[in-house]
């Protein structure tokens, strides 16, 4: 039941919201349930399994997750399709959940977020190295999905990102990654290997995603 980015076709327009500087939309099918940012598909859920992923890079993803963790960040939020998975998979642990944008966090309280993730999952409001410097705990396993309208926003390129994520970090780094460049991606292996460990890069067949996974030492 993988959701096909080619031939997916919405019945339902559950919500759109237009401005000058983006236009983004709730849409589904009988079977999935998608957020769009600019026609580009960012999340997808499978309404009779809203645990399963179905995303080729969430797929690589999957094959890189410990077999278990007990605090997990996610950096990045959107329809939050893989706390939705590990929320089933890791039934006792527990989830933070960071986005600057309002919109999107009030788009997965409304449509993507499950019962399971109810007093398990805290979500925040807040830019991402912010939150890495101003709150406190350490997680065993951190997700990094953050983007900008054209690709991976200039914190994922800063030394001091990677500082706070290290203070943070007691366990494994995975990011997804759509670098513009091989510089780019150059970049942040070096930047993760300095403050982390040992960086593996993975393809995600068809798509120009990287995913970086890495072991705090």
């Amino acid at each position: 039941m993988d959701f096909n980015l080619q031939t997916y076709r919405a019945e339902q327009l559950l919500h759109l919201g237009v401005s000058p500087a983006r236009r983004i939309c709730v849409q589904q099918n009988e079977l999935h349930r998608w957020l769009e940012i600019d026609g580009v598909v960012q999340s997808a859920m499978v309404l009779s399994a809203p645990h399963r992923l179905c995303l080729p890079h969430q797929q690589t993803i999957a094959a890189l997750l410990p077999e278990r963790a007990s605090r997990v960040l996610e950096l990045g939020l959107g329809g939050g399709d893989m706390g939705r998975h590990l929320q089933a998979r890791w039934p006792e642990a527990e989830f933070d959940g960071v986005d600057l944008d309002a919109e999107v966090i009030g788009l997965y309280r409304d449509f993507f977020m499950t019962d399971e993730a109810l007093g398990r999952q805290r979500l925040h409001r807040a830019d991402a190295l912010s939150f890495l410097i101003e709150t406190r705990g350490c997680h065993d396993l951190i997700l990094v999905d953050l983007f900008s309208q054209d690709g991976n926003p200039p914190l994922l390129f800063a030394p001091d990102f990677y500082q706070a994520l290290a203070t943070r970090l007691e366990g494994e780094l995975i990011m997804n990654l759509l670098p513009r460049t091989g510089r780019e991606l150059d970049r942040v292996l070096t930047l993760v290997e300095h403050w982390i460990g040992p960086a593996q890069l993975r393809g995600v067949p068809g798509c120009l995603n990287r995913i970086v996974h890495a072991r705090k030492g």
